[in-house]
């Protein structure tokens, strides 16, 4: 193997690595963390609202449970 083609691995081997200390790498890798915590919150929400009562049912529940005053 000649000298340029080592070099010319090297430079290849260093183009390959992705960019990560730029500052648009690292805004980059900021968004892509906020969407994804932000859809966690929304399956998590969906999936808590799914399966706890509102308010409004619980207050149904109590006056269906109570007899009424005559």
């Amino acid at each position: 193997m000649s000298a340029s083609e080592i070099a010319d691995n090297k430079w290849e081997l260093e183009a390959s690595k992705p960019p990560i200390k730029s500052p648009m790498a690292i805004g980059t890798l900021i968004m892509m963390s906020a969407f994804f915590l932000f859809f966690v919150a929304v399956i998590i929400g969906a999936v808590v609202g799914s399966f706890t009562e509102t308010k409004e049912m619980q207050f149904d529940k109590v006056q269906r449970d109570t007899p009424a005053a005559e």
